[in-house]
């Protein structure tokens, strides 16, 4: 049985506010470790962005983290990593992690697999930043969301259907891909040319440009007893792809691979050591803030899984 180790932490002498925006003035208040947390159940329908994404909370942020798990009813403030949930070890295409984060229209977005996105934005004073929620979770919690890219100037995910590790828990999907959008708080369907015509029972289950320029993706059958996959590449996602051999497949993989090293990303920003057996998965510099997503990894399972923020300066 795994054990949560406890690491000394200085969050308990952060002071800062979560506010969750109310359509009514109710409120409770909490004390968390020292923290002075004030949140209500309710949230506002427009958002200090301007947009319709549910507002969260107002993050100030300093030099000490602020830490945060993913859990089914969202993310939720944590003192550290190991006080996460203990949670059991899930194949990662049915656990709850980020799987990419990257920078639109001046926005942290943030992709988590079995939820939606996650977006961290200024606020109104120095490193104090806005945190957002935009979900559809009760249609992402049985699939997978493994490709993180740009689609027509929006954040995009490829949701599928993964039967590697189980059986198929969801319908056929009548769309794969679904965007950000700021007219939306939930994600929105999007049509992607090249995916189009797919014969039944056929899914795109990832897609990934290389530094050749092209796009690759990998179509695989479902609910049959051979379920076989098939490799296509493109130009541009606006017409189909053609289809090529594994071993190019593999080439394409092998040339765009990008192995992020934890330890390494710990030493040059100075980020808080993780317990044993978690890694940093992704660190990204915004400003004067830095965001860093984690995860409790075991094989290829993924238990406590989460991000946090910190000011750099």
């Amino acid at each position: 049985m795994r054990k949560k180790c406890v690491f000394p932490t200085a969050f308990a002498l952060i002071i800062f506010l979560i506010l969750f925006y109310p359509a009514s003035c109710s409120r409770n208040t909490i004390s968390q470790n020292g923290t002075a947390v004030e949140a209500n159940e309710t949230l506002a329908s427009v958002n200090p962005a301007g947009t319709v994404w549910h507002t969260l909370a107002h993050l100030k942020t300093g030099e000490n983290p602020i830490w945060f798990e993913l859990g089914p009813e969202g993310p939720s403030l944590i003192d550290s990593p190991a006080l996460a949930t203990l949670k059991p070890f899930t194949p990662w295409p049915h656990a709850r992690h980020i799987i990419g984060r990257q920078m639109w229209e001046g926005f942290l977005v943030m992709a988590v697999n079995r939820e939606g996105f996650l977006i961290l934005g200024a606020g109104s004073e120095p490193k104090e930043l806005i945190f957002y929620r935009t979900t559809d979770s009760a249609f992402w919690d049985p699939l997978t969301a493994e490709s993180f890219f740009s689609w027509e100037n929006q954040p995009a995910v490829l949701l599928y259907r993964n039967d590697f590790f189980s059986g198929l828990s969801a319908p056929p999907l009548v769309s794969q891909v679904f965007v950000l959008s700021k007219s939306s708080p939930v994600p929105l369907p999007a049509r992607i040319p090249a995916f189009e015509g797919l014969p039944l029972h056929w899914e795109a289950e990832v897609l990934r440009r290389a530094p050749d320029g092209f796009w690759y993706y990998r179509v695989r059958e479902k609910g049959r007893a051979q379920n076989e996959t098939i490799y296509f590449r493109t130009e541009d996602l606006t017409i189909k792809g053609t289809s090529i051999s594994f071993e190019e497949w593999r080439e394409s993989d092998q040339r765009g691979q990008d192995i992020f090293d934890s330890n390494r990303y710990i030493e040059i920003f100075s980020l808080p050591v993780l317990p044993e057996g978690f890694i940093y998965s992704g660190v990204t510099v915004f400003g004067n803030v830095i965001a860093a997503s984690w995860e409790e990894q075991q094989d290829a399972a993924i238990g406590a899984a989460g991000f946090m923020v910190m000011a750099l300066y």
